[in-house]
């Protein structure tokens, strides 16, 4: 009994010896300037994703957007190549000038994994043209040599082909629209030095128009063999070749030239086809087969239906295509004032009745980002 009472007296004894010490050694608090609590929340916030060090280094902090962000831009292609393969056919185009594109892009706000890494939503339209057709001439060269000497005597031969690929102007002309969407997975802090890389997979509706050249000895012997016939039988052989090619696409392809195409015979269809071609600039055929073709042909026809039957010697393209595969690589940089650059590499890559297409696009963009 006396045991707990001393324990009591000797606990309440050192209660009271710590607690004065105590406040002793804590300074006594005082009220800070409304001031300087600011800038201490403002240095120290842990919602800012730069850190301090970056901050004390003056490394400027760039706007994000809350939501989305809208960024139209100008483009320019150093590399852009459309590239059509099958049934036995292939053909590859590129553009004759590099001319600045217009684009129009929206991209959602970061998603981040963590300081350096995160995904974006992405989406990208533009309008590409494709002018120039390249042709693939194959040359097969042979030599042989022999040599003898005093201790020995021999032959030998060799045999070697060369194939040279030529950029020609076969008067062919695509346009191609495309949108994308596409989750890019990024890696960079643009809220500390504005540089981002990125990598992204996704979908895109592709529109597509023009004509291409197969140089097909097939078709070539078809088209030859209509024009000997009457006009009817003409139009008629051109309008079969067209639609055999698998390229036309009835369904979901530009109603005017299908329903023009369909009835091509009728009325004056043909020169309806020429002065529709005419407005989405399709030029005259240039080829040497094309003139030869249709020299003869010069009193029984005028000019717009002569533009539409130059044009008709190749293979027409009139498809639409939804949710195909297409890809994105790409580098940005910060801001210059109110632009910011970007270098890409991307494309769609699909196939279309019996055909692989593959568009690639190496280009530099400035845009204006909106944020909001």
């Amino acid at each position: 009994m006396k045991r707990n009472i001393r324990t009591k007296y000797y606990f309440i004894l050192l209660i009271s010896i710590l607690f004065p010490i105590s406040n002793f050694a804590s300074p006594a608090k005082a009220d800070l300037d409304e001031d300087v609590l600011k800038e201490i929340r403002d240095h120290y916030d842990s919602g800012q994703k730069a850190n301090k060090f970056d901050r004390d280094l003056g490394v400027p902090k760039s706007p994000k957007a809350r939501f989305f962000s809208i960024q139209p831009g100008g483009s320019y292609d150093f590399i852009s190549d459309l590239d059509i393969s099958g049934r036995g056919k292939s053909a590859a185009m590129t553009t004759e000038s590099q001319q600045p594109n217009f684009f129009f892009d929206i991209r959602s706000k970061d998603l981040k994994i963590n300081e350096a890494f995160g995904v974006q939503l992405l989406f990208h339209s533009a309008r590409k043209e494709f002018d120039k057709q390249s042709t693939s001439n194959s040359t097969s060269n042979s030599s042989s040599s022999s040599d003898s000497s005093s201790s020995s005597s021999g032959s030998s031969s060799s045999g070697e082909s060369n194939k040279n690929t030529a950029t020609a102007d076969l008067g062919t002309n695509v346009k191609v629209d495309y949108n994308y969407i596409i989750p890019t997975f990024y890696w960079g802090n643009p809220e500390v030095d504005g540089f981002r890389m990125g990598v992204g997979f996704g979908l895109a509706d592709i529109k597509m128009r023009g004509n291409i050249d197969f140089r097909d000895p097939g078709e070539t012997i078809g088209k030859m063999y209509g024009a000997m016939g009457d006009r009817d039988t003409f139009l008629n052989t051109l309008s079969f070749i067209q639609l055999s090619s698998g390229l036309v696409d009835l369904r979901r392809g530009d109603p005017i030239f299908n329903y023009l195409l369909l009835n091509l015979s009728q009325g004056n269809n043909l020169e309806l086809m020429g002065a529709y071609l005419a407005s989405q600039g399709t030029h005259f055929s240039t080829d040497l087969l094309s003139l030869l073709v249709y020299t003869n042909l010069q009193d029984k026809y005028n000019a717009l239906e002569l533009l539409a039957l130059t044009a008709l010697t190749r293979t027409g393209i009139n498809a639409k295509d939804k949710q195909v595969f297409a890809y994105m690589i790409y580098v940005e940089t910060p801001k210059f004032g109110f632009v910011k650059a970007r270098l890409s590499w991307h494309g769609p890559l699909f196939k279309d009745s019996g055909y692989t297409i593959h568009m690639s696009t190496l280009e530099l963009a400035l845009m204006v980002p909106i944020d909001f």
